[in-house]
């Protein structure tokens, strides 16, 4: 009886019912693969609510920042339970959104409509990666102290306004008084509000646009389950699964042990030192540059501004671009809501699995001196190496991985080819055989 009284008050006075009965009856898709957008907006919702609790007990600033994490994670197993969590939140976090990528590129859901929904979430990607980054960096330890340093040196190396950004951004020298108040204002308040903003973007557009699907409809009929109850009990399977899988690993494995490494001081850095995943590359990237410094109008460009800032720069680009890249060679402008199969256009493939070994090959180079100490060979060795896997091993990869999939699918396209041509040998009266269609009378 209440909850009548309450539809029909706000029905009466903003016309509810319909928006209501529009919603719930609308399909959401049930393939497996469209769930992963899901798991990166769950992750979302741990990392708010654990830093939310985390607000509360941590210190932003230079001289108190170390001390406070270090009591909240040893007063009690809640607050080490909620910073493991969080981070644990974060890093899955980047890597449901990588993998989602993953899904659209090759089964090229970008296509026209959806280009701007392509380019929200990989701007979600960047601002995750700068919001891990900037809560990686927060507890001011030694590891994440030598990241801030190398991030500062980059920084510095930009041409002309290099220095004002890091004199700003630090309040000085590094590691200046404001480094860390600075990093709390962004990771706590700016980019948290971006995200929700571009995540608030994306689903309009992809409840606006609909969903793309695998198989073609004859009718033209989108094909899902409707939102109440079938996709309702679903998603909230998959919000329960994430935050339990998170939980549990934030439990069981410790990750970013701050208290091992201990304060951060200029002076030392630790020893093996490698970033959170999501920011290996670029660090596999600033050890893999050549010692180059040029001179623009007298001005010098540091030799890390070239894999620190270039690099990075044209690979947002190339991504960013890639739906009118691919409507360009392939010569499509038509409204594409059904999938693509990722072997019916191997040149794709091969440009995906391109990208994914250069990354690779970087995030291996951000441990090269681990990987040299292990393995007993010269870490100038190994920086050869992977200076050579970077461009010839990633083409040779990707030239590959689309020969593959040219032949899977031939393969494929030949089956269903024998599958027309099968027929049924029926022994006629006068002893012989007579051939007819499968199945038919």
């Amino acid at each position: 009886m209440i909850l009548r009284r309450v539809d029909r008050f706000f029905d009466e006075r903003l016309g509810s019912d319909a928006w209501v009965r529009y919603v719930f009856a609308k399909l959401y898709p049930d393939h497996w693969s469209f769930y992963l957008g899901e798991f990166a907006l769950y992750c979302f919702v741990m990392l708010v609510a654990t830093g939310v609790w985390l607000t509360f007990v941590f210190q932003p600033s230079h001289a108190g920042a170390f001390a406070s994490v270090i009591a909240f994670t040893r007063a009690t197993p809640v607050g080490y339970l909620m910073r493991q969590v969080h981070h644990w939140s974060a890093v899955a976090f980047i890597a449901a959104i990588v993998v989602h990528l993953g899904r659209v590129f090759f089964t090229a859901a970008f296509r026209k409509p959806r280009e701007i929904t392509w380019v929200l979430g990989v701007l979600l990607l960047v601002t995750a990666s700068v919001t891990g980054f900037t809560g990686y960096s927060l507890p001011d330890d030694t590891l994440s102290g030598t990241g801030l340093r190398i991030a500062d040196a980059v920084l510095l190396s930009i041409p002309f306004i290099g220095g004002w950004a890091a004199d700003l951004l630090n309040g000085g020298g590094y590691p200046g008084p404001l480094l860390i108040p600075h990093l709390y204002v962004i990771h706590v308040y700016f980019l948290p509000v971006t995200i929700g903003a571009l995540l608030a973007l994306h689903l309009g557009l992809v409840f606006y646009q609909k969903h793309t699907q695998f198989e073609p409809d004859p009718a033209h009929v989108v094909v899902g389950r409707r939102f109440w109850p079938d996709y309702t009990l679903r998603t909230l399977a998959v919000f329960f699964a994430t935050a339990g899988v998170v939980t549990l690993l934030g439990a069981l494995i410790e990750i970013n042990p701050v208290e091992n490494y201990g304060p951060y001081h200029d002076w030392l850095v630790t020893n093996p030192a490698a970033p959170d995943w999501y920011a290996a590359w670029l660090d596999g990237a600033l050890r893999l540059g050549p010692a180059v410094e040029w001179r623009i109008f007298g001005h010098p460009v540091p030799a890390v501004f070239w894999p620190g800032m270039v690099l990075p720069t044209l690979a947002f680009l190339l991504v960013v671009a890639w739906p009118w890249i691919d409507k360009t060679i392939t010569k499509r402008d038509e409204v594409g809501d059904v999938l693509v199969p990722p072997t019916a256009a191997p040149w794709r493939v091969g440009v995906g699995a391109a990208l994914v070994t250069a990354g690779v090959v970087l995030t291996l180079a951000a441990s090269d001196d681990q990987q040299a100490v292990g393995a007993h060979v010269r870490v100038t060795a190994l920086v050869t190496l992977y200076r050579i896997l970077f461009p010839f091993g990633s083409i040779a990869v990707g030239l590959i991985a689309a020969l593959l999939a040219a032949e899977l699918h031939a393969f494929r396209a030949g089956r269903g080819a024998e599958r027309e041509r099968v027929v049924e040998l029926v022994r006629n009266a006068e002893g012989g055989f007579d051939a007819r269609e499968p199945h038919s009378t």
